[in-house]
């Protein structure tokens, strides 16, 4: 899949085509019956180390299934107000292995089987529980205890769902035509599309709050990847349609070992309650660094796992999550390339 089309994970060629994989085709609302389990003897995250940076308190980790090779390893891709994280695991073949952890309280792991594929991505995560993401065949997915269901927006043929908040409203993208637009679902009948504030209409909603914020990112007309926020405010019936407020890219600092490193594209992953939104951005290195965003003021505050080293000439964090007490969830690259998740304690909530 190319840049100009959905392109969340970036920095590695594995992780794109997973996104192009999620946009394939359509489906009517279907239930499965319930694919998540966990067991007292289950399996268990390991953790990798901790470290300290920008006052923030990191806790690396590794679930099972996790490959040891450049591009494999383990993807924290978001954090509910509970603590609990969701993500996968890339094997060396390139598998995924869906999981939920809270690794800040005990180390037991809940594998996702979502549908039995091994191509599907856990991507959010609710309070309660409630996770949503792709189902590797066209679909966006949200599991309950119960069931997972599959679904695609009224009129797209194609979709995937990035984030949910407590009240259960979904945001994502879905494909309609040429074109590929974020969606909110407000409820399981109603759907609000947010078209991009400029460029290909191909807009990538990430995250939402309680408050009906909506944060992701979108396709300017450079080509490149650019921040965007919306709010739901009081839209909220069938058919309706918002755009996106372009969100000014970060003036990106010093790197150390990234000399003469200009910016090159950003992309907003989450928001909490308190109007915190957390991403990352590339530059023309190809390194890729975190952020915490603060939507009232417009300040960036760099961030970056002070785990991560350099593969190639190339460094990796992406922060991916955020909760209302602060937490945020991400990951980053060794010295050989492998990915680790992280979920770490700020003093910004």
């Amino acid at each position: 899949m190319s840049r100009s089309q959905s392109s969340r994970r970036r920095c590695q060629p594995t992780l794109d085509a997973m996104e192009s994989r999620a946009l394939l085709s359509t489906l009517a609302l279907h239930a499965h019956p319930d694919h998540r389990h966990s067991s007292p003897h289950g399996p268990s995250a390991t953790i990798i180390g901790t470290a300290s940076a920008g006052g923030a308190q990191f806790t690396n980790f590794d679930t099972p299934g996790a490959g040891t090779i450049a591009n494999a390893g383990t993807n924290a891709n978001g954090i509910s107000n509970s603590g609990f994280t969701t993500g996968f695991a890339i094997d060396n073949a390139g598998a995924f292995h869906n999981f939920l952890v809270n690794p800040l309280k005990a180390h037991s792991l809940e594998s996702l089987n979502i549908g039995g594929s091994t191509t599907a991505n856990a991507f959010g995560i609710s309070r309660s529980g409630l996770v949503v993401g792709s189902d590797g065949n066209g679909h966006a997915f949200e599991l309950a205890r119960k069931r997972l269901m599959t679904f695609v927006p009224s009129g797209a043929s194609a979709a995937t769902a990035f984030g949910i908040n407590d009240r259960g409203m979904i945001v994502g993208q879905e494909t309609v035509g040429q074109t590929m637009p974020g969606f909110v679902q407000v409820n399981k009948k109603t759907y609000v599309t947010i078209n991009a504030p400029s460029g290909p209409n191909t807009v990538n909603a990430q995250g939402i709050s309680n408050k009906g914020q909506v944060v992701g990112f979108y396709v300017g007309t450079d080509g490149q990847d650019h921040g965007f926020m919306a709010s739901l405010g009081k839209v909220g019936r069938k058919g309706a349609t918002i755009t996106g407020t372009p969100i000014a890219d970060p003036k990106i600092p010093t790197v150390a070992g990234e000399s003469g490193a200009t910016f090159v594209f950003s992309q907003i992953l989450g928001i909490n309650d308190k109007g915190i939104a957390v991403g990352y951005y590339g530059d023309s290195t190809t390194s890729q660094h975190g952020f915490l965003y603060n939507t009232h003021t417009g300040q960036y505050t760099f961030l970056d796992d002070p785990s991560e080293a350099f593969h190639n000439g190339v460094e990796v964090t992406q922060i991916t999550g955020i909760n209302n007490a602060g937490e945020i969830s991400g990951f980053y690259s060794d010295a050989q390339g492998v990915f680790h998740a992280f979920v770490a304690t700020t003093s910004i909530a």
